[in-house]
C-alpha cells in the first residue's frame, strides 16, 4: 500500500488571528514495503506530517492518498477507522497511553475497538505480545508492574495486534538506554523485513543510516530533501545549514580525511568504513 503526498499544505487554527503554518507545498511518495526516515529540527513539521498518514489531520490544500482512499480538506471524518486500522501509530512515550488492567486486556482492545470478537482479540495479543519479544506469562500482569522498555513493547504490540500494513514510528527509542534503544531498532527492522511499511520520525543519525532506505527532511513546514541515506550524509555542510548531525561512523571518516584518508564517498556505517581502510591498508602494504 502505499501512501501518497501532492502538493499538501496545512495551517493550524486557520482563518483566525492565531493561524499557524504546519506544511507548506509537501508533494512525496512512499511505497509498500520502504522504510523511510523523517527528520529535521524541532517545528520542522515532522509531527504535523506525521498526523496526516492517517487522517488525524487532513489537508488544508492539496491531497493525501493512502492506499486507494483519497484525503482531502472536505474529507469526512466518516468511515475513517477502516484507514486508521491500516496505518498504526507508534506516538512518543507510547507507554503513557496505556490503561487497562492486565497486559492482554491492553493489546486486545485495538482489535475490538475494531469490531474483532474478545476470543481473536485475545488470540491477537498473545501473537503480538509474543513479535515484541515479551514472555507469554505478561498478559496476565499489570503493564504498570512491568519495566519502563517492557511497558513501551506493550504498546507497540497494541497497536501491531490491529494488524496495520504500515507502522509509523514517532521518536519510539525516546528515553531508553541505548540497550534498549538498539533491542526496539531490532525490533524494527525485523517487522520491515516481515514485510512492513516502516515509517520513523528520529533525531538519531545512527539509526537513518543503519536501517532506513529513504529520508525525507522538514525544514520550516516544507519538505527539502527526498533522498537515501547514503546521498543525503555526502554533504555535512547541508545538513549543519539544516540543524542536522551525521552518523558517528561519518564523523570519524571526515576526521580521518583531515589526517589524509580520502573516500570517494563517506561512508554512513560501520561495515562500509571497516570494508574501505581494510582496502586502504591492505594496498599501503602491498606497496
Amino acid at each position: 500500500m502505499d501512501i501518497k503526498f501532492d502538493q499538501v499544505g496545512y495551517t493550524y487554527q486557520a482563518g483566525t488571528p492565531l493561524a499557524a503554518v504546519g506544511l507548506q507545498d509537501v508533494s512525496f511518495t512512499i511505497h509498500g514495503g520502504d522504510y523511510t526516515a523523517i527528520i529535521g529540527q524541532t517545528g520542522s513539521g515532522k509531527s504535523t506530517l506525521l498526523q496526516h498518514l492517517n487522517a488525524l489531520l487532513k489537508p488544508s490544500t492539496g491531497t493525501v492518498t493512502v492506499g486507494d482512499r483519497v484525503i482531502t480538506s472536505k474529507t469526512s471524518n466518516k468511515n475513517l477507522r477502516p484507514l486508521r486500522q491500516k496505518v498504526g501509530m507508534v506516538f512518543q512515550f507510547a507507554e503513557s497511553q496505556l490503561f487497562e488492567s492486565t497486559v492482554e486486556r491492553d493489546v486486545a482492545f485495538g482489535p475490538q475497538n475494531f469490531g474483532v470478537s474478545q476470543d481473536e482479540a485475545f488470540a491477537l495479543a498473545a501473537q503480538s505480545v509474543e513479535r515484541v519479544g515479551l514472555p507469554a506469562d505478561v498478559l496476565q500482569k499489570s503493564p504498570f508492574d512491568l519495566s519502563g522498555g517492557q511497558m513501551r513493547r506493550v504498546a507497540i504490540a497494541g497497536v501491531l495486534a490491529m494488524q496495520p500494513e504500515v507502522l509509523v514510528l514517532d521518536e519510539p527509542t525516546a528515553g531508553l538506554d541505548p540497550r534498549g534503544r538498539r533491542e526496539m531498532m531490532t525490533l524494527f527492522a525485523r517487522l520491515h523485513a516481515e514485510g512492513k511499511t516502516v515509517v520513523l520520525v528520529t533525531h538519531q543519525m545512527d539509526d537513518v543510516a543503519d536501517y532506513a532506505d529513504k529520508v525525507l527532511v522538514m525544514d520550516e513546514g516544507k519538505l527539502v530533501a527526498n533522498t537515501t541515506p547514503a546521498g543525503l550524509f555526502q554533504n555535512p555542510d547541508w545538513l549543519l545549514a539544516h540543524h542536522l548531525g551525521l552518523p558517528k561512523t561519518t564523523n570519524f571518516a571526515r576526521s580521518l580525511q583531515n589526517r589524509g584518508f580520502q573516500f570517494d564517498r563517506l561512508p554512513i556505517r560501520e561495515d562500509e568504513l571497516v570494508a574501505i581502510l581494510k582496502q586502504q591498508l591492505g594496498g599501503q602494504q602491498h606497496e
